[in-house]
């Protein structure tokens, strides 16, 4: 047996099912076999195979339906269908695609095409598996890191605030001075653990795209940042026309929320910051545009700004984690998109989400 893998084969014509079993068992496949697409809706509520070869033309449920039933389920969606059929016509066979089928054979059956259609998929089917299986170990690992970093870091807190408090109202400002210093780069450090964390999770996150209000999302957002700032703080956030976009609420609040963020904290040294949202349809896209009048950046700089713990500003200019535009990236990615910057020093930055408009 050169190979191991489980196939089902399902087709109304037992002499169609009686070759494929006879060819892919001298390959050493493992074959079930299902002459109608009930019978094959059953066997797969209790076994999932390794691939479905499934006949287009049948007599009870055709093929094209048992497909879509088949993706539809949460337990059998991932299993590669090629579908076996002797008519071609380019309507069904996209049909067949759209519907979530990975390759079709024409029948009569080519025993070397045939052999070779059904390798590859298995093989990247198992590379999928593999990926997956790697991918939720990765999860769990950071996860598990994550953890166990931040412990001692919450232990380093308390330690130093039992310090103060021992210490009292006596203790020499030189060492009041080095137990900040300690609290400060503690939280900065778990911050960035935490901010990590938050960016390897977007290896595995699917963007459950539809028409949502942007503004509404930014209304929101920000409000609940204003709230954090200083009393008295003069900030004029400008929301302008904005066009609904295709896009994850929640991916999108994260991005929004990070870029807002930056814009207050980039305009914290202006008498008054000014934080603009504008928004326009270009040819195929939809992009979304967060403007401000801080500090700004060196364009000559500008590649670094979307890698991981790369920064343009200082921790005694600006605190920071380094991560937060790399998420967004990542997330524009997720969506299919684009994100672009543009900064002169002291004169603000200006940052442009690109959002497909899909149909």
């Amino acid at each position: 047996m050169t190979n191991y893998a489980e196939i089902l084969v399902v087709d109304d014509m037992p002499d169609q099912i009686a070759y494929s079993v006879t060819l892919l068992r001298a390959e050493g496949y493992r074959i079930f076999a299902a002459s109608s697409g009930k019978a094959a809706m059953y066997f797969l509520e209790r076994h999932i195979p390794d691939l479905i070869l499934l006949d287009i033309q049948m007599a009870d449920i055709n093929g094209l339906e048992v497909c879509r039933m088949i993706k539809a389920s949460d337990r059998t969606r991932d299993i590669p269908i090629i579908f076996l059929t002797s008519e071609t016509s380019p309507e069904m066979i996209a049909q067949g695609f759209e519907l979530g089928g990975c390759d079709y054979v024409k029948k009569p059956f080519i025993k070397e095409e045939y052999l070779a259609r059904i390798k590859t998929h298995l093989q990247v089917y198992n590379q999928q598996r593999q990926m997956t299986a790697m991918n939720n170990e990765l999860t769990q690992f950071c996860s598990a890191v994550s953890h166990d970093l931040k412990a001692p870091f919450n232990i380093i807190n308390m330690l130093i605030e039992m310090l103060r408090s021992e210490l009292g109202e006596d203790a020499d400002d030189s060492i009041k001075t080095i137990m900040d210093m300690i609290v400060s780069k503690a939280t900065q450090t778990k911050t960035m653990v935490e901010r990590l964390f938050e960016f390897s999770k977007m290896c595995n996150v699917t963007a459950n795209v539809r028409h949502i209000d942007i503004a509404e999302i930014a209304g929101n957002i920000f409000n609940d940042l204003y709230e954090l700032e200083p009393e008295g703080r003069d900030i004029e956030f400008i929301v302008g026309e904005l066009p609904l976009i295709d896009a994850d609420e929640v991916l999108a609040g994260i991005m929004l929320k990070n870029l807002l963020s930056n814009a207050i904290k980039y305009t914290s040294k202006r008498e008054k910051a000014v934080i603009e949202l504008t928004g326009r349809r270009e040819g195929s896209y939809n992009v979304i545009k967060i403007r401000d009048n801080g500090s700004g950046f060196d364009m000559t700089y500008s590649k670094k700004l979307f890698q991981v713990f790369q920064r343009l500003h200082s921790d005694e200019e600006f605190e920071g984690s380094g991560v937060g535009l790399a998420l967004i990236k990542r997330i524009m990615d997720r969506h299919g998109g684009k994100v672009e910057a543009y900064g002169e020093v002291d004169k603000g930055a200006e940052f442009s989400l690109w959002f497909p408009v899909r149909g």
